[in-house]
């Protein structure tokens, strides 16, 4: 009789483990992933039932069921939307515990000093395949259409300031250049209220075009100040900027490479050589150190550069300028000036 009762209680007593245990060997067993590894995105807005989905056709969930009751247990927390990737023995515990804390792979969109509305949308389709590219304007529209949705005024040219900005997979596209559009607007206008005293600029976004030149000349931030006072001193003469990149920016698809002297006269109002002032918008992304370039100029009176390699050479009388032409740039393919009064 006492053998019968303690049989009984050793089943009792298993039945009573063989949960816990089952739970806690099925959440804590490392399991061998592929060699390569498993790489997973958890889209931003996903359910948490759309998570366990993925996660177990993924692979990385041999016993979804428990990894439910261990979610609940948990109080049902948010699993964080990223691009999760696994490598070598993991358990579920460990899978869980990761999502739960947000432990994923960081993913950026780049924004280089310098780069046109056209290249962003290139890195966007090349190079974030995780954003969400749903309700952006066609890229040939975009600097027009973009606007209307919040990013840029006139054009959406120019004012997305360079960084990179980090997005989860699933975030929508359009959110990022929200955030990068925000960032320009207050870095203009706290650089524009610091700004030198007399500048022939009348607002912030007559700044932002004039630092999207010096962006595009090319020059290290060691000149940009004093090719900005080149083209703020032809500003106050009313003289044409004469930038090569307005030109080419102007040009489109149509520039080869080189520009030619027919390619000066290119009609476009975006073409300083034809027109006086500064163009309708930004040609590009100017940065921090372009920005601060033409709002604190150099000290000068030049009115011309020329630029062989990483050499400038400025000159404030045409007759030298050209004297420095014939010196330096004879000859020289592609090499940078103001060249005419």
């Amino acid at each position: 009789m006492r053998r019968r009762h303690a049989l009984r209680a050793i089943l009792l007593l298993a039945l009573l483990l063989l949960p816990p245990g089952y739970y806690i060997w099925s959440m804590y067993r490392p399991q061998i992933l592929p060699a390569a590894g498993v790489t997973l995105p958890l889209r931003l807005g996903s359910s948490t039932a759309q998570a366990i989905a993925d996660l177990e056709h993924s692979g990385l969930l041999p016993h979804p069921q428990v990894f439910k009751l261990a979610v609940l247990l948990a109080g049902k927390p948010s699993l964080q939307a990223g691009l999760y990737q696994f490598h070598g023995p993991v358990s579920q515990a460990e899978v869980l515990r990761r999502l739960i804390r947000g432990q994923s792979t960081p993913l950026f969109l780049r924004v280089i000093p310098g780069w046109r509305l056209r290249d962003v949308y290139a890195e966007m389709t090349k190079d974030a395949p995780y954003l969400d590219l749903h309700g952006l304007p066609p890229a040939a529209l975009a600097a027009k259409q973009l606007p209307a949705l919040g990013v840029g005024s006139v054009s959406a040219e120019g004012w997305l300031y360079p960084d990179s900005y980090r997005y989860v997979p699933g975030e929508s596209a359009l959110s990022v250049l929200h955030r990068a559009a925000a960032r320009m607007q207050r870095q203009l206008a706290r650089l524009w209220t610091e700004r030198a005293p007399g500048l022939p600029l009348q607002n912030p976004y007559q700044a932002l075009i004039l630092a999207s030149l010096v962006e595009k000349e090319g020059a290290s931030a060691g000149q940009q100040a004093r090719i900005a006072a080149v083209f703020l001193n032809r500003l106050r003469l009313g003289m044409p900027l004469q930038s090569d990149p307005t030109v080419i920016y102007a040009m489109g698809d149509r520039y080869q490479g080189a520009l030619t002297a027919a390619d000066m006269r290119f009609p476009s109002p975006y073409n300083t050589y034809l027109h006086k002032g500064l163009p309708p918008t930004p040609i590009a992304m100017p940065g921090y150190s372009s920005i601060t370039a033409v709002l604190h100029p150099a000290r000068s009176d030049d009115l011309y550069f020329i630029a062989k390699g990483d050499q400038y050479f400025y000159s404030q009388h045409y007759i030298v300028h050209l004297r420095q032409i014939r010196r330096y740039l004879q000859g020289k393919a592609g090499a940078s000036h103001a060249a005419t009064p």
